[in-house]
């Protein structure tokens, strides 16, 4: 087993440890999750320098040849002063945690639930009622603005109305009555309406006819 594979495995495995710890909700794992997911990029960087020999010359032979790539190693400096600066702020994060609520878990904060809850509520409704429901027209779950009335039984309003009359009646006779003068309105605004195409239907076969 070469050393390379050696390293690799080695930085899988921090990778995969340090990931897995930083999804906890607790700070302190979190901490040490973000340290050993940053020494697997450190190895990562060293591997990208390859093997060779140190960046180093006698004055007399400048030749490049058969050295390793100094910048990595340079590179890993710069990352190694980073991991540093973000421990410090998460193990402050932590002292303060600690002293304030004598924990280092990540709690649910209540308003920013109840405004998540608020939001998906609000967007359930748009999506109920977002969308051309014409195939029932004013009869459909959820009918639009300006549906249809495919059937000439008035619009949901004027149904609920009818009803509330009708349940406010005091007599069977009345409820009856109201009934059945809102079917005779019905069917005249229907005939009606009928008339009316039957007619346009006419003018348009004359107009053919004339051209």
């Amino acid at each position: 087993m070469s050393v390379p594979f050696i390293m690799v495995l080695a930085m899988g495995v921090l990778f995969a440890a340090g990931i897995y710890l930083m999804l906890e909700r607790s700070l302190t794992r979190v901490l040490l999750g973000f340290i050993l997911l940053g020494n697997g990029a450190n190895l990562l960087i060293i591997l990208t320098a390859g093997r060779g020999s140190p960046p180093l010359t006698d004055g007399e032979n400048l030749s490049t040849e058969g050295m390793s790539d100094p910048l990595p190693h340079a590179l890993v400096l710069t990352a190694i002063v980073i991991t540093f600066s973000v421990t410090a702020f998460l193990l402050a994060m932590i002292y303060r945690s600690w002293r304030l609520m004598r924990a280092d878990s990540l709690q649910d904060d209540d308003t920013d639930l109840q405004v998540a809850i608020t939001k998906l509520i609000d967007s359930e409704a748009e999506a109920s009622t977002d969308y051309d429901d014409t195939e029932f027209g004013d009869e459909a779950e959820s009918p639009i603005t300006g549906a249809i009335d495919l059937d000439d039984d008035g619009t949901p309003a004027e149904r609920e109305d009818l009803a509330d009359d009708i349940e406010d009646a005091s007599t069977p006779a009345e409820a009856d009555a109201i009934a059945e003068e809102a079917a005779d309105s019905q069917t005249e605004a229907h005939s009606a309406e009928e008339a009316e195409i039957t007619e346009e239907v006419k003018d348009a076969k004359q107009q053919g006819d004339d051209a």
